[in-house]
């Protein structure tokens, strides 16, 4: 939910910049201040989607890595239940085996 709302700020931010921008030029101003107010805000733009830019690299990152820890996890837990199965069909084959030795022993003694 974060990710959408840092992309809507800075949509907003990026569309907030460009109506300044154009205001800026329509405003009756010095051509210097005019140009010197663009590029402040152009900076601020340029600064405010390179941290933008920054976190959602960073949150890519701990997702990453987040993801790699589940499935770790999920393995590790998959692996364990699968030895545990095969632990108890062994005894259950065990089991099977000695009653029918016992059976076919019973079988041949009558």
């Amino acid at each position: 939910m974060s990710d959408k709302r840092t992309g809507d700020r800075a949509i907003f931010f990026l569309g907030a910049a460009i109506g300044v921008a154009a205001a800026l030029l329509l405003a009756p101003a010095s051509g210097a201040h005019t140009r010197r107010r663009l590029r402040r805000r152009g900076e601020e733009v340029a600064d405010y989607l390179i941290d933008a830019g920054k976190e959602l690299v960073d949150k890519c990152e701990d997702l990453y890595e987040r993801s790699g820890e589940l499935v770790e996890d999920a393995t590790h837990e998959l692996s364990g239940k699968y030895r545990a199965l095969r632990e108890y069909s062994k005894q259950l084959l065990d089991e099977a085996e000695t009653i029918l030795r016992r059976a076919k022993s019973a079988s041949i003694g009558r």
